[in-house]
């Protein structure tokens, strides 16, 4: 008990700083909450990003992108409320209670976390489109909501360049609807830090082609931008990492699945039958060539990054992440 009361009130403390422009300067091995005036949620109000610096410059930068659902219209949006915080937007006392800083991921003294020295960047998600809509809707009478994802990482992106200048390497990762979008803004994240590495990881986030007209439906709702030259990615999600895969270059794109990911199977309208067929058909299409590669297990569990104790044909996750860290034997087991 003792061990958990000091969990919680170490989640509750956070400096913020007000919005400005320019690199971001910090504290190191702490989290910093940061504003942005210009970055918004669904509800209109104002976002920001969580900063947590590594003690030295240069190295790697771990930008994590949250997930939370996904919305599209009133019903998803306002009656099934499927995406989170679409209502309550996210700003600096949701972050202070944050319980996903706490995942293995951003565990400094954690051995087997090979990202322990890196810079940690927490982009939060409260526009319930994936982190890439570019529009305003009004879905229901009165109530406008922003499914402005993409241009907020536009925001986010234009300080973080300059502030990583040095980085070596990026590994953007992204759980759920921000493997999505970790996957489908790979292009917004190479043209951000043009002189490093960057690695793409999506958790429980496989870019399957949805059920009936649901992908037209997120199209319309969301007006995602699509990566330069990809007039082929309002056709479904397939081009989509077609892109990703051309945009990192050498960088590494990877995923990690279960079969039958129920939550995902709902979402995307599919059966458990359909889904597991999809990812089948998408892992051969796009994870069976280094440097990409995937982390596909039996069953239908949603989300892996909270731990990382899972194996799959004698290959543990934990030995799969360090592989993706350093390039060295990175393949699908």
């Amino acid at each position: 008990m003792r061990v958990l009361l000091l969990l919680v009130l170490a989640l509750g403390c956070v400096p913020s700083q007000p919005s400005g422009a320019g690199p971001i300067s910090a504290a190191p091995a702490e989290w910093t909450w940061v504003a942005f005036s210009e970055a918004l949620c669904a509800n209109g109000s104002s976002t920001g990003l969580g900063l947590n610096p590594a003690l030295a410059d240069g190295g790697d930068v771990v930008v994590y992108l949250a997930g939370g659902g996904a919305c599209w219209d009133a019903a998803s949006c306002y009656l099934v409320k499927s995406a989170w915080n679409v209502e309550l937007g996210y700003g600096a006392a949701q972050f202070a209670s944050e319980r996903l800083r706490g995942i293995p991921l951003f565990d400094r003294r954690a051995a087997a976390n090979p990202f322990a020295s890196a810079h940690f960047v927490f982009v939060p998600y409260c526009t319930g489109d994936l982190h890439v809509g570019t529009a305003t809707k009004r879905h229901t009478a009165g109530v406008d909501t922003r499914h402005v994802g993409a241009r907020n990482l536009d925001a986010f992106l234009a300080r973080l360049g300059p502030t990583f200048s040095s980085a070596r390497r990026v590994f953007v990762v992204g759980t759920s609807a921000g493997g999505f979008g970790a996957q489908m803004n790979a292009w917004r994240f190479a043209a951000a830090f043009p002189s490093a590495e960057v690695h793409v990881l999506g958790d429980s986030a496989a870019l399957v082609r949805p059920g009936g007209a649901r992908w037209s439906e997120w199209l319309a709702a969301w007006e995602p931008q699509a990566p330069p030259g990809c007039t082929a990615c309002r056709d479904g999600p397939g081009p989509w990492l077609s892109s990703a895969r051309a945009a990192l270059h050498t960088g590494r794109l990877g995923l990690i699945s279960s079969e039958e990911d129920g939550l995902l199977a709902t979402f995307t309208g599919l059966t458990a039958s359909q889904f597991r067929d999809e990812v089948r058909s998408l892992t051969r299409q796009h994870f069976a060539t280094a440097p990409s590669a995937a982390f596909v297990t039996p069953g239908a569990r949603h989300i892996f990054l909270d731990e990382w104790t899972v194996a799959q044909n004698g290959v543990g996750l934990s030995a799969w992440l360090q592989a993706f860290h350093d390039g060295e034997r990175f393949e699908s087991p």
